[in-house]
């Protein structure tokens, strides 16, 4: 069993680097004028990283569709896609929620928080809050695809994660500054 863990440990660590780095591979092989195609096997093996990551069907069959994209039509825009369809997956996953249990009450849940009405209130106006973002976030992904390859990579490489972090941050403060969470003991 422990080996089973650090293979998983070492699977989610390889997805991580993989999604940070992903941008900046992608704009040197476009430079260097590589095949696209060669591509195809990273992203189906990011797919299958994926899903033994976070088990998230949207996510896998976003990056399966990118990696068949690019096998069928051989055409770089699969590539400069993929983040569009990791941030609309993402966001889908806190839209989705929206319906049941919303995604940042399952988040506090799963660590131990107990949270009042007030608390799961909060958690539903987050996981809106997420979900627009996330919806933003491909919007612009997307024309970024249609820009300079200098553009999309300093978008999706840099921008996008910086914003992603600043969101964060917000949350954070926004939930210490209104909640006094506490958690199960």
């Amino acid at each position: 069993m422990p080996l089973k863990k650090s293979l998983i440990t070492i699977i989610k660590i390889i997805g991580i680097g993989f999604t940070i780095l992903y941008p900046f591979v992608v704009f040197l092989a476009l430079k260097k004028h590589m095949a696209v195609r060669f591509f195809a096997l990273l992203l189906l093996v990011a797919a299958g990283i994926s899903f033994v990551r976070n088990k998230n069907i949207w996510i896998f069959l976003c990056v399966l569709l990118s990696g068949a994209g690019l096998i069928i039509f051989n055409d770089a825009i699969f590539l400069k896609l993929y983040p569009v369809l990791m941030n609309t997956s993402v966001c889908l996953m806190f839209a989705l929620s929206m319906r049941n249990v919303p995604l940042i009450e399952q988040f506090a849940k799963k660590i131990g928080y107990n949270l009042d009405a007030k608390q799961q209130e909060y958690t539903r106006r987050a996981t809106c809050a997420w979900a627009i973002f996330m919806f933003l976030l491909s919007v612009i992904s997307l024309t970024t695809v249609f820009l300079s390859n200098e553009i999309w990579v300093m978008f999706n490489g840099l921008i996008s994660y910086i914003l992603i972090a600043i969101m964060i941050g917000a949350e954070f403060l926004v939930r210490k500054r209104l909640l006094n969470v506490r958690r199960n003991k």
